[in-house]
């Protein structure tokens, strides 16, 4: 017998001990007595993988019967227990079905990592009983249907889009501005569903550092949108939004670091500046406010015409970032910077991080990447101002204008 015979087995033990484990903690936290514990989950799993490898030699029938004899057997046995909790835990008896599932399914090499992870999802599901048991009660009707319209524009009309570029220049994708206009919602959607968990300030902060991981324009948007509704989280949107741009700055160096990490070194000093700058005077800002995130009530987490109007917003900039391209291209790199700075950062950074390691000298391409990132910074106080109120725009402005200043200054430095 080699280890490879007997690795799927151990496999299995694994599924079984991490969702057996699970059980006997709500055993032991409900302090009632249940079917099944930890050691009878374990067993459950080999159970599975062992008629999994039977069914190798008596057919696919054999699996078939194996698996309804096992969910009659459960249904018996918990069915059994009313008497002792006085009520049938259908979610253990489920979890056990679905444990001896994915018992047979660990014992298929094609398919024993998928096994893995939908344990460990199955583990996770139950673990959170108490947050989705809370989001549930808490959980009005215009949540669900803000949460089915949100499913509709992600999940329906995205796909359904045509990628292929319209327009004279070829630069409107209507998947791609549609993606900024699911990005939006979402950021949007995500911030009001932590502002009912942690509160409106830690709520509004958490979004913005996760926002600006993927979109900090779009996190702008999206916290114009909200402090035009509710003017009482002003100070924390003005905080999401300042933070998501400081984070942008990180995700630049990144990407340049897995291009070119020579690179790296040069575009630090600038990009660094920005963000502590930025970091600093958003601190700063919501420090002098008072304490936000009581009595804040955040209403109808899907607004889709904010989101319309920056997907419109995002259309715009892509043609006069194409028309600067066509009748400015020759005025150099540095246009070019500012130019793909109105629409997006990290494409132009990619380019100098890649021609910097050949072509272009090093303080040229720094340059030019700083430019994009202040022209973008610009963009997204212009979107301040245009989607949200004066004074959202007003208060954003004693935080990105220093930050652009700074990264001037770096540029002429360097």
């Amino acid at each position: 017998m080699d280890f490879v015979d007997i690795y799927p087995f151990l496999v299995a033990l694994l599924i079984g001990a991490l969702i057996g484990l699970e059980r006997q903690r709500r055993l032991v936290e409900d302090k009632v007595r249940g079917v099944a514990g930890l050691r009878t989950f374990v067993l459950i799993a080999l159970l599975g993988s062992l008629c999994a490898t039977l069914s190798i030699h008596y057919g696919p029938g054999f699996a078939i019967a194996a698996m309804a004899t096992f969910t009659i057997l459960v249904a018996v046995g918990y069915a059994s227990s009313i008497s002792n909790l006085g009520r049938v835990d259908f979610t253990a008896a489920v979890a056990a079905v679905l444990t001896f599932a994915l018992g047979m399914l660990a014992s298929f090499p094609e398919s024993m990592h998928l096994a893995v992870a939908l344990s460990i999802i199955t583990t996770g599901v139950l673990a959170t009983r108490t947050i989705t048991h809370h989001y549930v009660e808490v959980l009005s009707e215009t949540d669900l249907l803000d949460t089915l319209k949100m499913g509709i524009i992600a999940l329906v009309i995205y796909p359904l889009l045509p990628e292929t570029p319209l327009g004279p220049w070829g630069v409107l994708n209507p998947r791609q501005i549609w993606l900024f206009v699911v990005l939006v919602s979402l950021i949007g959607y995500v911030g009001y569903i932590l502002i009912r968990i942690l509160g409106a300030e830690k709520g509004l902060s958490l979004t913005g550092i996760l926002g600006g991981l993927v979109s900090s324009t779009a996190v702008t948007s999206s916290m114009a949108a909200e402090v035009k509704v509710n003017r009482e989280i002003l100070s924390s949107a003005v905080f999401a939004t300042a933070i998501a741009s400081c984070t942008m700055f990180p995700r630049i160096l990144f990407i340049i670091l897995v291009i070119n990490r020579n690179l790296f070194f040069a575009l630090l000093p600038p990009l660094l500046l920005m963000t502590l700058v930025g970091s600093t005077l958003a601190y700063l800002q919501v420090r002098k406010n008072a304490p936000l995130g009581k009595g804040v009530k955040v209403k109808d987490p899907f607004r889709v015409i904010p989101a319309l109007k920056f997907g419109a917003f995002f259309a715009f900039v892509l043609v006069i970032s194409k028309l600067a391209n066509v009748y400015f291209g020759d005025a150099g790199l540095y246009a070019a910077g500012v130019v793909s700075g109105l629409a997006d950062v990290d494409a132009i950074a990619l380019t100098m991080a890649s021609l910097a390691k050949s072509t272009l000298v090093p303080t040229v391409a720094v340059t030019t990447i700083t430019l994009a990132a202040i022209t973008n910074t610009l963009v997204k106080l212009s979107i301040a101002y245009v989607l949200g109120t004066r004074e959202f725009g007003n208060k954003m402005a004693k935080i990105f204008l220093p930050t652009v200043l700074v990264g001037l200054v770096a540029i002429f430095l360097i």
